[in-house]
């Protein structure tokens, strides 16, 4: 069934396409409308002159991360390093190169200048990103396609040079693999992408994945290859005893989230006596859990200077008063030895202050040296402090 769309930014059920999977004719392509196809699996595709036309293909070709095929002689090109790649700094000229080279057996293009118009507008709203493949300064190979929710729709690709447009899709296989989307969308079928990996899945199918993937953030905003790092999740204790203690938590709880990554987990906050020394006030302390891209060493000085920002001032031994106090507890379960550096952090298991947050969000998480989950610590631990959870 073929539909005629008007002003108002709706589409058909796109199960009800043709045959060959056209689905409507007409309407504009407003960054709105566009973004509205792309939630319901629908893309638009025409030549010069012909009326705008919206497609959904049944079957549907898609890539999922984990089934990538990187050939041999690929990755040896990946790896030597003979094409520097960039991911959007160069999305308009990508796209101009996508309709200006000539391909085999095809005549023409759909990369008009009014998609070229709306897709860069997509992009300076961020949600539509290019991959570029530079040789010696000169852009040789790349892709676009726009993101939404946990997924990637591919639109187009060029190479002017030997698996430089490849060295592109390798790229964005990583992004995708990082950043946890779920599967990238090739649309149509063709012996390439297939030996790439890519496979043809029904509409129906395709439109099960793509309602998981819209329940997801959109990654907006403009991309770069500082994403393209794992993520880390770093256990962290925050606490202090000097000052409004709680509005202190609040402030290095906001702190965090803003200088090293995206917090979540977060304990009950507890107080208890000071450990080595006695104060005049109590100490208050919280487990924070972070997902962040920074390396531990970087963590550590974000929270070094998150502690001076919230007045730390630091004494020789440690043991004394303080505004925040914020110290590395695990990384993922890697083990880090350094001068500055000790993780996971060497008195966990000596301290009920630090145990008892940990047993609230992560019970069974498994000590990466000690091999007991937090709560056999806990159980086990020879610390005697009272610890309570505290209520303003």
């Amino acid at each position: 069934m073929l539909f005629e769309l008007n002003s108002e930014i709706v589409f058909p059920n796109p199960l009800l396409s043709e045959d060959d999977g056209l689905l409507a004719l007409g309407g504009d392509l407003l960054p709105e409308r566009l973004l509205e196809a792309y939630r319901n699996g629908i893309f638009p595709w025409y030549a010069e002159g012909e009326p705008l036309m919206w497609w959904s293909l049944n079957p549907r070709m898609v890539l999922f991360p984990d089934s990538f095929n990187c050939s041999k002689s690929l990755w040896r090109c990946v790896k030597s390093g003979k094409y520097e790649v960039r991911i959007d700094t160069a999305f308009r000229e990508v796209m101009l190169q996508c309709a200006t080279i000539k391909r085999t057996g095809q005549d023409g293009t759909w990369i008009t200048d009014e998609m070229i118009d709306a897709y860069t507008t997509l992009h300076e709203m961020g949600y539509a990103h290019s991959f570029e493949a530079y040789y010696n300064g000169e852009l040789v190979g790349g892709l676009y396609g726009v993101s939404l929710g946990a997924a990637f729709f591919g639109e187009s690709m060029f190479a002017k040079m030997t698996d430089a447009s490849k060295v592109c899709l390798v790229a964005l296989v990583d992004f995708a693999d990082v950043n946890n989307f779920l599967y990238i969308d090739a649309q149509q079928e063709t012996s390439h992408l297939i030996s790439l990996g890519a496979q043809s899945i029904s509409k129906e199918d395709f439109l099960s994945i793509l309602f998981l993937s819209n329940q997801r953030k959109t990654l907006k905003g403009k991309w770069n290859k500082d994403m393209m790092k794992s993520k880390y999740r770093v256990t962290l204790l925050i606490g202090g005893n000097q000052g409004e203690r709680v509005g202190l938590l609040k402030q290095a709880c906001d702190m965090i989230g803003q200088q090293i990554g995206d917090i979540v987990q977060l304990s009950s906050i507890y107080e208890s006596e000071a450990w080595g020394f006695e104060a005049e006030q109590s100490f208050l302390n919280q487990a924070v859990v972070v997902e962040t891209r920074l390396e531990p060493h970087e963590v550590l000085g974000k929270a070094l200077f998150i502690e001076t920002q919230l007045g730390r001032v630091r004494s020789g031994n440690g043991y004394s008063s303080r505004t925040m106090d914020i110290d590395i507890l695990f990384v993922d379960n890697k083990c880090i030895d350094t001068p500055d550096l000790i993780v996971p952090h060497p008195r966990i298991h000596q301290r009920n202050f630090v145990l008892v947050p940990l047993c609230e969000i992560m019970p069974d998480y498994v000590h990466p040296i000690l091999q007991k989950t937090m709560s056999n610590l806990l159980k086990t631990s020879l610390d005697k402090g009272k610890i309570i959870r505290y209520e303003e």
